[in-house]
């Protein structure tokens, strides 16, 4: 994999941060077109993903940070250098439901309407970025012998684990699982029975989905013994998986 596409002097261009900035691209244009003709206009959307990249960030990092503490108690500082590895999406999504949440109750409209117009558009931007991710080196599975495993290039954090030895792609099994939750929204969004649907659907299939790649990555954030993703997966599903039930239910009554 190819982490650096370009170098002018000391400035390096990498493949990661490209991908990311198509994903948010490519994702907002996904959104624009499905907020056509509703109460969300492409400008109040286009300000919203700037905040919503801010925050992104933010609570990448912070998640990463929360919970690897031991990493950075010699250090603190080193928490600051999100571009040395270490963002979490958990933590971006979580950033940006809060931040969505405040933003559009405070211009009086639908969180739960905004959220299946975005939703969407997230997943795309997920396996878009999920790609710079296997570009990057991070994100990666564990020891192969089958014909699909990648040998990572020296200097990514996937070489420095485990050297020249085949890995399980798990980005690319993530960004293929995150095209057939895309297809699935896209199917529900004209057919919704209530507002909130498809963003649930989101939440069930995406965790679902993370818990059983963790499985296959070996560079998962782990507290108390136990992966901090499948920990989160399972009980967003869970509680996803009540409130459709409970939104249903107030459509039917």
């Amino acid at each position: 994999m190819y982490p650096i596409l370009l170098s002018i002097g000391s400035f390096e261009f990498r493949a990661w941060g490209l991908m990311v900035a198509l994903g948010v691209f490519a994702g907002l244009w996904l959104v624009m077109r499905l907020a056509k003709n509703s109460e969300f206009s492409p400008e109040m959307l286009q300000e919203y993903v700037l905040y919503g990249v801010i925050a992104g960030f933010l609570g990448a990092r912070l998640w990463e940070v929360v919970f690897s503490w031991q990493d950075y108690t010699s250090n603190p500082l080193h928490a600051l250098m999100f571009w040395q590895g270490g963002l979490s999406i958990q933590g971006a999504v979580i950033a940006n439901l809060l931040l969505a949440g405040w933003y559009f109750r405070r211009k009086g409209l639908s969180f739960r309407r905004f959220a299946d117009i975005s939703t969407p558009g997230l997943i795309l931007g997920q396996a878009i970025g999920r790609i710079g991710c296997l570009l990057n080196g991070d994100a990666y599975g564990k020891p192969t012998t089958a014909w699909y495993g990648v040998v990572y290039q020296p200097g990514t954090s996937a070489y420095q684990a485990w050297g020249a030895m085949p890995l399980v792609p798990a980005e690319l099994f993530e960004a293929g699982l995150d095209l057939m939750i895309l297809a699935i929204l896209l199917y529900i969004f004209r057919r919704k029975q209530f507002d909130g649907q498809v963003a649930l659907t989101y939440f069930i299939l995406y965790s679902l989905a993370r818990f059983g790649l963790e499985f296959l990555r070996t560079d998962s954030l782990v507290f108390g013994g136990l992966k901090v993703a499948q920990m989160t997966a399972l009980l967003t599903a869970m509680l996803a998986s009540s409130l459709w039930l409970w939104y249903r239910k107030g459509e039917t009554e």
